[in-house]
């Protein structure tokens, strides 16, 4: 069935508020959050080689994961209703890859960006982190990308679209 206002609600039915000012109020509440969550101190060890690792790497392995784990249910704390990032994945490599929502303004990604490298740096010390926003769009179109360097401790946003 079609709804010829269905571009103009949200999932429940609400309607839809056309405010720019909302989607930057709550990147930057979703920052403040964060970088007023407790994270955890401890460092990751390297993960095992090929074959089957020993016992002390499997619990590297375990460790980092379950930290990882718990970066992200950390992270969808922080906006339980889905007003900033819709979906976030964390790979092995500690590539954080997050759709945001579509009314996040193109000016929020950046900085937003940059509150996830800083509380992942401090999850995960001494590793190179990355943070890939997306558009929600089918297939996601990617918005930018954001890099911290581990050694030199510096911070890089690469914007994928021209702003």
């Amino acid at each position: 069935m079609v709804f010829p206002h269905s571009d103009r609600t949200r999932r429940h039915g609400a309607p839809l508020y056309r405010g720019r000012l909302r989607p930057l109020v709550g990147c930057c509440s979703l920052g403040l959050i964060l970088v007023g969550a407790v994270w955890s101190p401890h460092g990751a060890a390297p993960l095992g080689q090929y074959g089957s690792p020993p016992v002390q790497d499997r619990h590297a392995a375990s460790d980092v994961r379950q930290r990882q784990v718990a970066f992200l249910h950390r992270l969808r704390q922080a906006d339980p209703r889905y007003q900033t990032i819709e979906q976030a994945v964390l790979n092995e490599q500690n590539e954080l890859g997050v759709i945001l929502n579509r009314h996040v303004e193109m000016e929020a990604v950046r900085p937003l960006m940059k509150t996830l490298l800083t509380q992942m740096a401090k999850a995960f010390p001494r590793q190179p982190l990355t943070v890939i926003a997306y558009a929600p769009t089918q297939p996601p179109t990617p918005l930018g990308t954001a890099r911290f360097n581990a050694r030199t401790r510096q911070m890089t946003y690469t914007p994928a679209v021209p702003q």
